[in-house]
């Protein structure tokens, strides 16, 4: 199971008695475990086993914390199979169950596979039966045999000696030219030299920028460059960062190790919920989807005040504390946050052609309260590009050139920092 971005392992137990025919499943579980009786016996029915009519009870321990998904189907169809005789129980010592049932037996893939096989691994676990779509998610933790099995009755043929499963290998990387997950490039931008020195300063020094500049300046794309001049990922980081995206389900099952920086860009009518994590069981939100990465806000402005005031705690914690009724849950937000906005309502001051008070001005600008912007650290005006900086064909400095310097500063940053 998952409790935040971490894994604990859950021991199924499983009992037939004499009584009346019945199915529970107890040990603190949500509404989609409850559910998932039907599909169990379906399943198994399906797969060609036959359950005596008993009363049967599952049981998912410890029972301290909440369970949620469907990851425990698999598990409890193989302990169920297990208390009525047909798997020896001395098969499944230091294995690990995770997978869906489907009706007919086969078994769909999973959410937070990562962070489970990786808590597997430290609790001395040697053997992982996943469904075939998780199979290169849980080969990242080294350590382990992953068996991909189709169905069911794959796995009980494997555990009955009738037809062995192969163990799981890692597939070749693609290959995959450098940058390449960022089609943005510094050298397109033409003018604002001042924008981009200031971008290049943030890059380098991990510092949060706002860009403030009439519509069409080029603050947006200015934004989006950044995430492809900070250095590249160390393993111990694309880890971090892919635990975080296995529990929202948003890996890739071919390639699932995240290798680029994230770079989130947030609507203005993002909930506070979607920002920082939330939930009855929480999941993480955007800025945990940001760690190590780019949280960009455009029209800064139209965010709700509330919406930005959850911000200030992470943005200098550089992680968030999360407290509901089912236990305490922390996410990291290790960010580096951009935004970007208007001037004014209309969008043209301080130039002659702006429609706008000063009254309005003033409380257009003062939306953003000041506690929030004594946490961003460079603030930069976007002024209006000239037409012959636009027509200028020269390129700038790519971001190719701009990342290897900037890969030097944070090497001399982290001998400085000892």
């Amino acid at each position: 199971a998952c409790t935040g971005i971490d894994g604990r392992i859950v021991r199924v137990e499983a009992d037939a008695g004499n009584g009346l025919p019945s199915f529970h499943i107890v040990g603190e579980i949500s509404a989609e475990v409850r559910e998932s009786g039907m599909r169990i016996r379906t399943a198994v029915k399906n797969s060609g086993f036959s359950l005596p009519p008993k009363r049967y009870l599952v049981n998912l321990a410890p029972s301290g914390f909440r369970k949620s998904g469907t990851g425990f189907d698999l598990p409890s169809a193989v302990a169920l199979l297990c208390c009525i005789e047909q798997i020896s129980p001395k098969f499944l010592n230091n294995s690990l169950f995770i997978g869906e049932l489907s009706l007919n037996g086969s078994l769909v893939p999973v959410r937070g596979i990562l962070p489970v096989v990786s808590q597997a691994v430290k609790e001395g676990f040697l053997y992982c039966f996943v469904p075939p779509g998780n199979v290169q998610e849980a080969l990242i933790i080294s350590g382990m045999t992953v068996y991909g099995a189709e169905s069911l009755k794959a796995v009980i043929d494997h555990l009955q000696g009738i037809r062995e499963l192969v163990p799981a290998e890692p597939l070749a990387p693609p290959e995959v030219k450098e940058g390449s997950g960022f089609p943005l490039d510094f050298g397109d931008i033409r003018g604002q030299a001042a924008g981009k020195r200031c971008a290049r300063i943030a890059a380098a020094g991990w510092h949060h920028l706002l860009l403030i500049g009439p519509p069409g300046s080029g603050k947006s794309m200015t934004a989006k460059c950044i995430a492809g001049i900070l250095p590249p990922l160390d393993l111990r980081e694309s880890l971090e960062i892919t635990k975080i995206y296995s529990v929202l389900g948003l890996v890739d099952e071919k390639t699932p190790l995240i290798v680029d920086r994230p770079f989130r860009e947030v609507h203005h009518t993002a909930t506070k919920a979607a920002l920082i994590g939330g939930g009855t069981i929480p999941h993480p939100g955007e800025i945990s989807l940001a760690h190590k990465g780019v949280l960009f806000l455009d029209e800064l402005p139209e965010f709700r005040r509330d919406t930005l005031e959850v911000l200030r705690q992470p943005l200098e914690e550089r992680y968030v504390n999360l407290s509901r009724t089912y236990g305490n849950y922390t996410f990291p937000a290790n960010f580096m946050l951009v935004a970007a906005m208007n001037p004014c309502p209309c969008g043209c001051f301080p130039n002659a052609n702006c429609t706008c008070t000063p009254l309005q001005i003033q409380a257009y600008q003062n939306r953003i309260s000041r506690p929030f912007l004594d946490r961003i650290d460079l603030c930069v005006e976007a002024s209006q590009v000239k037409y012959e900086h636009l027509s200028d064909e020269q390129k700038g400095e790519s971001s190719k050139e701009i990342r290897k310097r900037i890969c030097r500063v944070r090497e001399m940053q982290r001998i400085r920092y000892k």
